[in-house]
Order: structure tokens, then C-alpha cells, then sequence
């Protein structure tokens, strides 16, 4: 029985958009292990509803990425084990496909990059089966390109960005070309070229408002706002969190607000407004908890201990370190930071924080989503 594709009558033809959305909630209000119990009544292999159930879950990855990844895999097993005959063609590949690269996606914001890698690989496997598949395949390669950001390999991005949005391009994909505009204007803020960095960043806002892209447009502002702050234009850097904030709200982008509040901590910080800046950086904080981006929880108690430091709270800004060092090292976080983790692990011991390998240890998660 294990390799025989059960067969489920075809979709009626002439279901309603208001049918699809009503199914797609109520499958995705039961329970996953309730769910199982229940697979063969809940029409889950209805091609509508399939498509609506995958741009549901892209939103969720932005709201809350270990649900969004949660759901991806059980509709992943759901086609996958036993396989199931869906549409008449080739839809069982795009929708296996179109799941491992959302769950891939919720793992690279939840700095699981292993598990996002093998997710990736799944969803090459399958696309690759599917009937005109260039634009799915470049949409795996954005992600993979996204998680080299993640990497640190900037200069491999720096290469390769340019390149992929042209392909987006040509394949109409304009949304797409544009965020890979959003990984090279990240590598450069990493590399120390901020000025170069506002200008790709300023480059998206404009392209954005012209194609009334909300989302893009938010994320963008976001971004100016964090590096106007690097650069002291705290000005300019509050005027772009401000555009960004009531954006990203009506969009419930829980993962870029929770990074717009650390920004403005980071504002108020630099305006010396340290009160301020401890109850942002405290909101980001629970934002971070709440959705489950740990490497971002990890990095916000450094920041917060970094900011209890300079107000001389030595012993609360010890709590706030070791808050966050099981974090970093159960998820193997930051491979690349491990030298100044293993200091900052040692001075603890001594009792005496050492300050610059708290603030490099940190430095490497800012603009990790």
C-alpha cells in the first residue's frame, strides 16, 4: 500500500471563493493532532483550498514563524506519506513543493539554518517535477540566497543578488526582484557601507510606493531606520520608524515590528533617553518571545545588558547575559561569533563582563530577518 497514490474525487468546479476560505479556516482551526485523526473528512486535497492554505501560511511565517512552520509540515506529510493524487497534473509536486519552502523560510527566521537547508532541498526535489517550475525554483534560490546573509557571506551576495533580480525580472516577478535588493542592501550595512546601504534601501521605498506595495514598502523603512541610526542621523531615523510602525501594524508583521522596537530602543539609546530605551528594547523583547525568534530574544537581553552596564547595574546585567547564553548555544546561533562567546562566557565566570565581547556577540544577530 505504501507506494499506491490514494485517489480523492476531483474539486467540484464551481466551488465559491467564500467556500475555499471557509474550508481553509476550519481545517486550520483543528488542532494538527486532532487533524490527523480526522484527514479523510476535512477536504484537505482540494487544489483551492490548497492554494489558499499556502498563501495563509506564507502570512503566518511572519506572524508567528514556529506555528507558520508547524502547519507547512503537516501539510508537507499530509501529500507526502501516503502520496496522494491531487488536481489532475502536476499539483501534488508544486503544493509539496510550495509547503518545504515555507517551512524552510519559518526555519531560516527561527535560526535554524540545518533544518532550513534540508527544507529547501525537499522543495527543490519536488519543484523541479512541476510543469513550468522557473519561477518556483528562483523563488527556493532567494531563500537560500537569504539564508547567506545569515551566513555572513556577503560578498557571495553582493555577487548574486543583482543577478537573481534580474531573473525575477524576466520572469515578472517584480516583488521578488525587488527583496533581493533587500540582501544586498543588508550585506553592504553589514560590510560598513551604510551610505551605500540607504541608497539600495531608498531605492526599494520608491520602487514600493510606485507599485503600492505595502509590505515591501514597510520593510524597507524599517530598514532606513536602523541605518540612519547607525549613521547619528537619529532624525531621519525616528521619521522612518515612524512611517514604518502604523505599516507594519496593519499588516501584523509581528517579526519586523518586534525588530522596528528594538530600533527604536537603539533611537532613544543614542538620544540618551536610557528609560526610554529599556522599555522598547523590554517590548521588542516580549514581541521576540511571544513569536518565537529566539536568536532575536538571545540578542535583545545582550543589548539590555549592555544598556544595565552603562547605568553601572553589573549583577542584573549578568542576569540578562545568562538569559541568554543557553539560547545561543542549544541552537548553535553564531559559529562565527563563538571566539567572543567563549569570552564573554569566561569573564562571567570571573565576574568581570567583558563589554566588547558582549557587544560583538550581539552585533551578530542585528539583521538576522
Amino acid at each position: 500500500m505504501s507506494g499506491e497514490v490514494i485517489r480523492f474525487p476531483v474539486a467540484q468546479p464551481n466551488i465559491s471563493s467564500e467556500e475555499i476560505r471557509s474550508a481553509a479556516d476550519r481545517i486550520l482551526a483543528i488542532p494538527i493532532l486532532e487533524r490527523r485523526r480526522r484527514v479523510g473528512d476535512l477536504g484537505i486535497e482540494n487544489p483551492e483550498v490548497l492554494l489558499l492554505l499556502c498563501e495563509l501560511l506564507r502570512k503566518e511565517v511572519e506572524r508567528f514563524p514556529a506555528n507558520g512552520r508547524d502547519e507547512a509540515e503537516y501539510f508537507f506529510e499530509f501529500l507526502e506519506r501516503p502520496p496522494r493524487q491531487v488536481g489532475s497534473f502536476d499539483e501534488r509536486e508544486y503544493f509539496l513543493g510550495e509547503f518545504a519552502l515555507t517551512a524552510g523560510a519559518a526555519c531560516r527566521f527561527l535560526f535554524r539554518k540545518e533544518e532550513a537547508r534540508l527544507w529547501f532541498a525537499r522543495a527543490e526535489a519536488n519543484f523541479v517535477m512541476a510543469h513550468n517550475s522557473s519561477a518556483n525554483i528562483a523563488r527556493l534560490a532567494y531563500q537560500r540566497l537569504a539564508l547567506r546573509v545569515e551566513e555572513r557571506a556577503f560578498e557571495e551576495v553582493l555577487e548574486l543578488a543583482p543577478l537573481w533580480a534580474e531573473n525575477f525580472r524576466r520572469l515578472g516577478l517584480s516583488e521578488e526582484a525587488l527583496k533581493c535588493s533587500f540582501l544586498e542592501g543588508a550585506s553592504l550595512r553589514e560590510m560598513g557601507k551604510i551610505s551605500e546601504a540607504v541608497e539600495v534601501f531608498r531605492g526599494i521605498c520608491e520602487q514600493a510606493e510606485s507599485q503600492s506595495n505595502t509590505r515591501l514598502l514597510a520593510q524597507a523603512a524599517n530598514g532606513l531606520a536602523q541605518f540612519y541610526r547607525v549613521l547619528g542621523d537619529l532624525k531621519q531615523a525616528l521619521d522612518y520608524a515612524t512611517k514604518a510602525l502604523p505599516l507594519l501594524e496593519k499588516l501584523d508583521n509581528r517579526i519586523n515590528l518586534a525588530k522596528l522596537r528594538w530600533c527604536v530602543g537603539d533611537i532613544l539609546r543614542e538620544q540618551d533617553k536610557h528609560g526610554e530605551a529599556m522599555e522598547a528594547y523590554r517590548a521588542a523583547l516580549r514581541e521576540s518571545e511571544t513569536i518565537g525568534i529566539r536568536g532575536d530574544v538571545a540578542a535583545i537581553h545582550l543589548v539590555i545588558a549592555d544598556l544595565l552596564l552603562d547605568a553601572g547595574h553589573e549583577r542584573q546585567a549578568e542576569w540578562e547575559i545568562r538569559a541568554a547564553l543557553p539560547i545561543i548555544e542549544e541552537e548553535q546561533m553564531v559559529p562565527e561569533g563563538v571566539a567572543a562567546l567563549t569570552l564573554l562566557r569566561e569573564s562571567l565566570r570571573r565576574r568581570q563582563i567583558n563589554r566588547q565581547a558582549l557587544r560583538d556577540l550581539h552585533g551578530y544577530f542585528q539583521d538576522n530577518g
